[in-house]
Formats: C-alpha cells, structure tokens, sequence
C-alpha cells in the first residue's frame, strides 16, 4: 500500500471521524442542557422525535450514501457522468421524500393524532437528506467540505438551544433547532458542488429512477436491519429482565453503535481506494483486502485485551462504581469489535459488486436471527447472560455473510 494511498485513507477517516465527533458531542452536550431547561418530560418528546427522524432520513436517502460513491469515484473527472449521478440521487431523493411525507401528513391528520406537530418539526432534517452531498464528497475524496461544515451546523444548534427560552411548543421548537442548520447546510453545499463542478440538473425519465429504486430498495432495507437487529433485542428484553441488568446492557448497546460507526467510518474512507481497485482488478483487491483484515485482526485483538483486563475502569466510568453486571458486560462485549469489523470487508464487497438483492436476504436471515436469539436469551437463561448478545449477533452476521460471500464465488467459477 502506497504512502499516497495511506495518507488519503487517513485523510477521508479523520474527516469521517470528525462528523460522529460532531453528532457525539451534540448528543452529549444537548441533553443536559435540555433537561436542566425544560425537564425530563419534554426531552422525552425530543428523544422521541429524534429516533424516529433519523430513521426516516435514513429512508430519503435510499442508500445512496452507500451505492454511489464507487460511480462517482470512477468518474469523477467526467462531468457528464457526473451530472447524470447527481440528477438520478436528487430526484430519487425527492420522490422518496414526498411520498413518506405525504404518507405521513394524510396519516397523522386522518387519526387526528396528537404528534402532527411534533412531526412538521422534524421535517427540515428529513428533508436535509434531499441535499445530503457525503456520497459525492467521498467519491471525490473531499469529505472535509461536509465534515467541518457538520461541526458548525451542530455548534449552531447548541447555541440556539442555549440562548433561548422557550415557554411554549418547547420540544417543536427544540427540534427546529436541532435540524434546521444541517438542512441550511446540506442545502449550500449542494448548491457549491453544482457550481464548483459545473454540473447540469436534468430531470429523469421515470423508468430509469424505478430501476434505481428498486436496486437500492436492498441497500436501504440492509441498513435499516442493522437498527433492526438492536431494537429488537432491546424491545424483547425490556420486558423480562430488571432495569438495572438493562441498564448494564444500554451501555454496551452504545458502545456497539459507537463502534459500529467508527468500523462504517473507516470502511467508507476506504471506499474510493477500494472502488478503484476492484475496477482495476480483482487481484489487487484481494491482495488489498488481506492487508486491511490483518490490521483489523491487531488493532481489535488489543482493544479485547484492554476491555477485558480493564472492565472495572469501564465499568467505573459510566456507572460510579464497579458494578458486577456491567463488569461482566464488558467482558462478554471485548471480542464484539472484532467480529464487527471482521465482517466490515464483507459488506464493503457486496457493495462493490452491487450484490443488492443478496444483501437483502442476509439482512433477512440476520433480523430473522436476532428475533430467535433475543427469545432464547430472554425467556430461557437467567438475565445476567443478556451480555452476550452482542456478540452472537455480529458473530452471526460474520457466519452468514462469510458464507454467501463464498458462496456466491464458487458458483461464479461453475
């Protein structure tokens, strides 16, 4: 691997790393200052919103985060292609977004439901993703433009939710102020990155945003089942085990989103490297491949060890003291990572070769097993073995994509 290649990995992994900074740091920083302002009950309704909001924007950009930055690496320097890209992601964006938002609206006003308002608020950052340019910015290796715009969109927003006090629609307004500066930023930078590159928007005929629709339906739905996988554990267990031994779980839940969003980050800093080495030839991206596993191997087996030796300090730090649970957590939680980021490279290939519609059946075999294990490590053993789910889920993930992957290369030589 080249020092040019290393230095431009680093560079879109920093610049990645920076946005979940951000979006970290915002959530740290906004729920006390919430909560100290206007009580545990309103926050209540911004949690609420705040959940459902970035599922949704999830859902507007269809997964072309994902789908098309290998497209716009390839031909980032043809800005007729170029142009093409652009047009298909905004427009599919934009049909996306007004059937879910009408859906919505007709839904919420029919049942004459209560959160009607609650929903309008959070519209600008559902609308934000119409505009989101991060697939364009990877591809073109430019992910800077976005990452520190990120970080003064969210100090926006904290210094919105600092400087006034509300006494009325409180957590309307609050939602306002937590999605109307990423929806002004995605907005000028979609706008620079038409004049910058000179790019044309040009409508699409309508069968050939259906044949993207449907392509991208399996990426979308495979990102949704990661949420899936978690949320339904989660759902399962609350029912049948004492908030306390849940309350160990939900640090280990965040500490495998905050993981799973580091191994994403990376894993899409290395994309256009990766897209252009597959385009090229599959040998340099297998050659490739083993060197990025060897690294994740290393780097994930040091941070088992540190987790397991020094769970009691993990333990110390979010709870105030060595609880017995959460120490145990920590140990069964110190081999996740590695199996998480073991499987990272399997995901990255499918992407690569566009494997949507398989993608789609292991994101149904994956819900399919969370639903069984979370049954059996709820209803059948004693609660303390909840710790492990973590790690039999992405194990299992490992296992399925593993297989299909092998798979689907044996068959690809008959």
């Amino acid at each position: 691997m080249s020092q040019k290649t290393l230095k431009s990995i680093w560079n879109n992994f920093f610049n990645l790393g920076i946005i979940q900074a951000a979006v970290m740091l915002m959530q740290l920083l906004a729920i006390p200052l919430i909560t100290k302002k206007y009580g545990l009950a309103t926050f209540g309704e911004v949690a609420l919103a705040s959940s459902i909001g970035p599922f949704l924007a999830n859902l507007v950009n269809y997964g072309t985060n994902l789908s098309d930055v290998k497209d716009v690496s390839i031909h980032r320097n043809d800005k007729v292609k170029l142009s093409f890209i652009f047009s298909e992601i905004f427009w599919l964006r934009l049909i996306v977004f007004l059937t879910i938002t009408t859906t919505i609206t007709i839904t919420t006003i029919t049942t004459k439901s209560e959160y009607l308002i609650l929903w309008l608020s959070i519209l600008p950052l559902i609308a934000s993703e119409i505009f989101n340019p991060l697939y364009f910015l990877i591809g073109i290796e430019k992910i800077q433009w976005i990452s520190w715009g990120n970080i003064i969109a969210r100090a926006l927003s904290l210094g919105l939710i600092f400087s006034f006090n509300l006494d009325q629609f409180v957590s309307v307004y609050l939602n306002l102020m937590l999605s109307v500066p990423l929806f002004i930023l995605y907005s000028i930078l979609f706008f620079i990155i038409i004049r910058k590159f000179d790019l044309n928007i040009s409508s699409r005929p309508f069968f050939q945003l259906r044949e993207k629709l449907k392509r991208n339906f399996y990426v979308t739905f495979n990102g949704s089942s990661v949420i899936l996988q978690q949320s339904i554990f989660m759902y399962v267990a609350a029912g049948t085990v004492n908030p306390s031994t849940l309350g160990a779980y939900g640090i280990i839940n965040k500490l495998l989103g905050t993981v799973r969003q580091i191994v994403s980050n990376f894993s899409s800093a290395i994309y256009p490297e990766a897209a252009q080495l597959f385009h090229d030839s599959r040998s340099k991206w297998k050659v490739f491949r083993k060197k990025i596993q060897v690294g994740y191997i290393l780097f994930f087996l040091i941070v088992a060890l540190f987790t397991f030796k020094f769970a009691n300090i993990g333990s110390m730090l979010f709870t105030y003291k060595e609880d017995p649970t959460t120490i145990l957590f920590f140990r069964y939680f110190s081999l996740v990572p590695l199996a998480l980021a073991l499987n990272a490279n399997n995901v990255l290939e499918l992407h690569l070769e566009k494997q949507y519609k398989k993608m789609f059946d292991i994101s149904l075999l994956t819900i399919l097993s969370s639903g069984m294990i979370s049954i059996l490590l709820t209803r059948y053993f004693h609660e303390s073995v909840i710790g492990l789910y973590p790690l039999i889920i992405e194990s299992t993930c490992l296992v399925i994509y593993t297989l299909f992957l092998r798979f689907n290369k044996s068959k690809s030589h008959e």
